[in-house]
């Protein structure tokens, strides 16, 4: 092995750039000028200049199929769903050593301080209280109607929304409850914001629990979110996913609400804890129960609280940004089941 190749490519890189040193010392030592200097040097340069091409052409391509990559991941919908499954696997993998949750959450990374957040209501929007006579029941809705009447904040019942949920419709109070306790997408996953008048007494805060431990109970009542994958799923097969009254523009959540009842008379309307999402739609399945829809402060002057009751099979339909939802039922009504979810503006 010569010595040569025994030097590292620095080593290497080092002494060409002295021999070329050199060689120019050498030449204008000669009586060579500049330009004769560059004119001898040109073939050596050239290649050089080839060289450099070259690198950048090859980091050209790289960057250029790495586009391309993205590009079909996120157009072709296999491996779309393929980028979407393998990235969740991998951000839950992480989760125990960075939690990245507060980020996703979050609407810009890096926050504007000069950006100030304007008013989701103005006075110009409560206008619309003027010419609101209660809550317009309608059939039949088509998505460019729908649209209107959500972008005006004005709330409607629905009448026809549940006439396609069979299976939902046929089901009494007691096997509605034994859902919970029997199918395993429900059994297996948790919910949210739990809560039950007879909570204190149940010996854990699921719904799984409501049949067999309210038995002997002639008054009470319950209301929960299913938050976990399986039991939303589970849910939404019972009313068809999507309501066909919901227009393009709203982006459904990834939970559904459901409220239970049975002889327990609420005397005052109640605060449903429902997310701040643009529109919340509740579905009368069973029963009967009266809704009271309060007006935001900023309209409390134009508009007045609206009070609607919902007989099995109607759907009340509220733009959140203006209206909050409280609930009252009476105590000879009929068992109660209300399914609800929350939507937002795509």
């Amino acid at each position: 092995m010569s010595q040569d190749d025994k030097l590292t490519k620095e080593e290497k890189l080092r002494l060409i750039d002295q021999e070329i040193n050199n060689l120019h010392d050498f030449c204008v030592k000669s009586g060579f000028t500049e330009e004769q200097i560059r004119s001898l040097s040109a073939p050596v340069a050239r290649i050089a200049d080839r060289g450099r091409r070259k690198t950048w052409l090859w980091r050209l391509l790289k960057v250029s199929l790495l586009v391309a990559a993205a590009v079909l991941c996120y157009s072709w919908d296999p491996a779309h769903r393929k980028v979407a499954i393998y990235g969740k696997l991998a951000l839950m993998k992480v989760l125990p050593y960075w939690d990245w949750t507060y980020l996703y959450a979050e609407e810009c990374l890096i926050d504007n301080p000069y950006y100030v957040q304007p008013p989701l209501l103005t006075a110009e929007d409560c206008e619309v209280c003027f010419d609101l006579r209660g809550v317009k029941r309608l059939r039949k809705v088509g998505h460019a109607d729908m649209s209107d009447l959500l972008l005006d904040n004005v709330p409607l019942v629905v009448t026809d929304a549940t006439q396609d949920w069979t299976e939902l419709n046929q089901m009494s109070f007691d096997d509605f409850l034994k859902l919970f306790s029997t199918q395993k997408e429900f059994l297996t996953s948790g919910v949210c914001d739990f809560h039950c008048s007879l909570k204190k007494s149940l010996s854990t805060a699921h719904p799984s629990v409501l049949l067999s431990e309210t038995q002997d109970r002639a008054d009470w009542h319950a209301m929960w979110r299913n938050c976990e994958h399986d039991g939303v799923k589970l849910m939404r097969k019972f009313y068809g996913t999507r309501p066909y009254f919901l227009p393009p523009m709203v982006e459904s959540q990834d939970s559904n609400w459901v409220f239970v009842s049975k002889g327990q008379n609420i005397k005052h309307f109640v605060p449903l804890p429902f997310e701040e999402h643009s529109v919340v739609w509740l579905a009368q399945v069973k029963g009967g129960v009266s809704y009271r829809l309060e007006p935001d402060p900023t309209c409390e002057t134009t508009c007045k609280p609206i009070d609607v009751t919902l007989k099995p099979g109607e759907t009340l339909v509220v733009p959140q940004d203006l209206w909050t939802v409280q609930l009252k039922n009476s105590k000879d009504s009929e068992p109660v089941v209300v399914v609800a979810a929350t939507g937002t503006w795509d």
